[in-house]
C-alpha cells in the first residue's frame, strides 16, 4: 500500500479540481532534483523521481511504481497547493509499511507545504495543518 494512503493522505478535501491550476513554479522545483520522502515512525525511504514530463518514480523498500503527476495551485490564495499523482504501474512488491497492494490505477492528492527548497511536506488538508511527512533533496 502506497504511504500516504497508509497514512490517510489519499483523501480528497474542500479544494474541487475545477479550482486548481497548473503550477509552473513548483513543478521546475521537484523536478529538478530526486527526493526521499521521510516519515517519523520507519527509517525506509521512498525515493521520487519526478520528470519535467509530468512522470513520477517512486521506490521504496522492494517497491517501484511509475505515474504521472501534475502541481495544482488553488483559485483561492490561503490554500496550498497539491501534488496529484494518478499511479500507472506497481510491481506489487512490498513497500516501507510492508504492503503489497497494487496502487495502479488509483490516485492521490497531497497539498505541498515548502519550508525550504530542502523541506517540502506533504500536508493532509489544504491549510497546512497536518503535514504528517516530507520531502527533503537527495544527492545524485
Amino acid at each position: 500500500m502506497r504511504l500516504m494512503v497508509v497514512l490517510g493522505l489519499m483523501f480528497m478535501s474542500s479544494v474541487s479540481f475545477a479550482e486548481l491550476t497548473q503550477s509552473p513554479s513548483l513543478s521546475s522545483l521537484l523536478s529538478s532534483t530526486s527526493w526521499g520522502l521521510i516519515r517519523s515512525d520507519t527509517t525506509c525511504i521512498e525515493h521520487y523521481k519526478f520528470s519535467d514530463d509530468g512522470a513520477v518514480e517512486i521506490k521504496g523498500n522492494q517497491e517501484v511504481i511509475t505515474g504521472r503527476y501534475s502541481v495544482l495551485t488553488s483559485e483561492k490564495t490561503f490554500e496550498l497547493p497539491a501534488v496529484a499523482i494518478q499511479f500507472e504501474t506497481d510491481n506489487q512488491k512490498a513497500d516501507c509499511s510492508g504492503s503489497t497492494e497494487n496502487q495502479a490505477g488509483t490516485s492521490t492528492l497531497n497539498f505541498l507545504k515548502k519550508q525550504s527548497n530542502e523541506k517540502i511536506y506533504f500536508c493532509v488538508d489544504s491549510l497546512g495543518k497536518n503535514c504528517p511527512v516530507y520531502l527533503r533533496p537527495e544527492k545524485p
